[in-house]
């Protein structure tokens, strides 16, 4: 046999044994030092198999792999190391990979154009520039029209806020499948535009498409944003048509859109369906339901219950199980809970279940215990915690705290970044006890960073039909009419029946 011969059977074998370690770390070692021995790291393809095979298990071996590669690495070499990191917790990599895709003359394919965007999707500081060079490159290489592509580019612009562009997006493309429909209508649910993902879930029964289980949990997502309970049952019973059972998640955005409705009922009605298919999440989402209908006490017996039936609670259950002490008065019910969250279950307090215990702490007037809950969290503590505080010791008429906090609020001031509705409730704080200098400094301060709180509206629907009503808001058709049957009813010339 040749040394050509005896190259390329050496070559295939390596490739066969490193194709066989994909995901095993440990195979995989021995595998890359065989290839050491043997001389065959350099080779282009042997390399880039090995970065293909280590990616997904480990980042470090990859890179070794990847720059063993001479004289540079391929392409199927850049892609396989871009597509990990667009996976990991960390997707930000990716895009100096791109960079050095692009400088080695390389160009992507859909593979390596669906990693970044999903990349950029995932990351929390991409810029839309990032997505809009990315559109680019897919206009200039002809993916655009690629239906994956195409979705993902929705995707990535509408999880950065730029809703009206993946609106759009969706209007030009040809093809559109349940995964492009259901990307947008979940964006819509995350970014509050429930009324548009509703008008989505519709467009897409009428058009035929396929409706699967993740279309129907974003839709319910939506309702309960909206407060669309007629719009709710009748995407539950779409459910019960379309799927021969509920499944955990499901059943779970069922709930939650049935109590966030105002139908605890219906509710409890799902809860008890789901026998079979409870997990933490709905357990969860009925005490919170429960709690939000000021039925705390109930609640904190259904998170025993579930504890009794084997479900371990998470972090989110005990979230929940607080709230509801704080919101009904259970403060040594809450206090218990607390304690055992970490002793008994091993779970770490979070910001959250320091915040509401201060809450609770504070409206039963143990000031000195809140106190020591904040002295003993781990970490700094945010805002809300000592707004929590300034607010219980204010309620308690305690000065020299009152003072401290206040210091430390203000230094919290870049952390508040642009919630106008954080300074509003301090200033509430300060207009409840009657110090209208502190309302006044706090409200200029808003004025000259151009903070504004997001204004409350009220729905109502009628005739399976949403009518949106803001404070003083004079925009809706019917305004006029409206304003002289209110003016009818306060002089008492009409009377409701």
């Amino acid at each position: 046999m040749s040394g050509a011969a005896c190259f390329a059977d050496a070559r295939a074998h390596l490739v066969s044994a490193l194709d066989a370690c994909i995901g095993d770390s440990r195979h995989l070692k021995r595998a890359l030092a065989r290839a050491v021995v043997a001389g065959l790291l350099p080779d282009p393809f042997v390399s880039a198999r090995a970065v293909a095979a280590a990616a997904p298990c480990d980042l470090p071996l990859a890179y070794l792999a990847f720059r063993a590669a001479v004289p540079r690495p391929s392409s199927f070499a850049f892609a396989s190391l871009i597509r990990a990191h667009s996976a990991s917790l960390d997707p930000s990599p990716a895009f100096s990979l791109f960079a050095a895709m692009l400088r080695s003359g390389l160009y992507p394919d859909r593979f390596v154009l669906l990693s970044l965007l999903r990349a950029s999707a995932r990351c929390t500081n991409t810029s839309p520039s990032t997505v809009l060079f990315l559109h680019a490159v897919a206009l200039r290489r002809g993916l655009h029209s690629d239906l994956h592509v195409a979705t993902s580019l929705l995707h990535a612009y509408a999880s950065l806020g730029l809703l009206d562009v993946s609106l759009k997006l969706l209007d030009e493309m040809p093809q559109k499948s349940t995964v492009t429909y259901n990307a947008l209508i979940s964006c819509c649910a995350k970014s509050a535009w429930y009324e548009h993902g509703l008008d989505l879930f519709t467009e897409m029964l009428l058009q035929g498409t396929h409706v699967n289980a993740d279309t129907l949990v974003a839709g319910l997502s939506c309702c309960a944003g909206l407060g669309a309970l007629g719009h709710g049952r009748s995407i539950h019973a779409c459910a019960v048509r379309r799927l021969s059972c509920l499944t955990s998640e499901l059943g779970t955005s069922l709930l939650q859109m049935y109590t966030k409705c105002g139908s605890l009922e219906e509710a409890r009605r799902v809860f008890d369906q789901m026998q079979t298919t409870r997990d933490v999440s709905a357990w969860t989402a009925m005490m919170s339901g429960l709690a939000m209908h000021g039925q705390g006490e109930e609640a904190l017996d259904l998170f025993e219950r579930m504890m009794k039936d084997g479900v371990a609670p998470d972090s989110m259950a005990f979230t929940t199980a607080l709230h509801a002490c704080s919101h009904c008065g259970l403060f040594e019910a809450g206090a218990k809970i607390f304690k055992e969250m970490k002793g008994v279950h091993g779970i770490e307090p979070r910001m959250e279940h320091f915040g509401i215990m201060v809450d609770l702490l504070g409206r039963a007037g143990q000031l000195e215990e809140a106190m020591q809950i904040v002295e003993s969290m781990p970490s700094k503590p945010s805002k809300v915690v000592l707004g929590a505080l300034l607010h219980a010791s204010m309620a308690n008429g305690e000065t020299m705290l009152r003072k401290q906090l206040e210091r430390q609020l203000l230094e919290l001031e870049t952390e508040a970044g642009e919630e106008g509705g954080f300074f509003v409730g301090v200033s509430n704080l300060y207009a409840a006890v009657g110090r209208w200098n502190e309302v006044c400094k706090i409200r200029n301060k808003m004025v000259e960073k151009g903070l504004k709180k997001e204004k409350g509206f009220s729905l109502v629907e009628v005739d399976g039909k949403l009518h949106k009503f803001l404070v003083a808001d004079k925009r809706h058709p019917l305004t006029m009419e409206m304003y002289r049957t209110l003016h009818g009813m306060d002089s008492g010339g009409m009377m409701l029946e």
